[in-house]
């Protein structure tokens, strides 16, 4: 690490001596007029993300640019703050944090969380046969039983080779 601080010292030092096209004087010596003049930096942090204002749709959704992002189902109708960053996407409701997804880069595409949707059969008995993004969730192991029409898990097989009863 010493050894790449003294390579960057000096290629910092040879940058000073370095001219700008065709002016006169060197890189260091313009930096001398313009330092008394520079203000200090400011002690809060300056946030670099983009921030929307979004309402979430029917689907627990928000759209940020070209893409779909999922927030909790509690939030269909309401009108959040996402701050969009270079590699992610950070959602709020009011200050407090309610979803953070890996940006999408391409156009068009949708990033749903599972976690998002598990008041929907509270709310909605049946919401999860077939939904997207259900299909999205990463595997629970082998084991993973699907869900009946009404919403509840369906049972393994017994030996005999069917469910058994309620």
């Amino acid at each position: 690490m010493s050894q790449l601080n003294a390579m960057i010292e000096q290629w910092d030092e040879e940058d000073e001596q370095r001219r700008i096209g065709s002016r006169p004087r060197p890189v260091s010596e313009y930096f001398a007029v313009e330092r008394p003049l520079l203000q200090p930096l400011p002690d809060e942090p300056f946030e670099t993300g983009r921030l929307f204002s979004l309402r979430v749709d029917r689907f627990s959704q928000i759209s940020v640019r070209t893409n779909r992002y999922s927030v909790p189902v509690r939030l269909i109708g309401r009108t959040l703050r996402a701050m969009l960053h270079a590699s992610e996407l950070v959602v709020y409701d009011g200050q407090q944090e309610v979803a953070r997804h890996e940006r999408l880069i391409a156009e068009g595409q949708t990033r749903l969380d599972l976690d998002h949707y598990l008041e929907a059969p509270v709310r909605k008995p049946g919401a999860f046969p077939g939904a997207t993004a259900l299909e999205q969730a990463p595997p629970q192991g082998s084991s993973r039983r699907s869900m009946t029409p009404g919403g509840r898990r369906q049972r393994p097989p017994t030996a005999s080779g069917t469910a058994p009863g309620p």
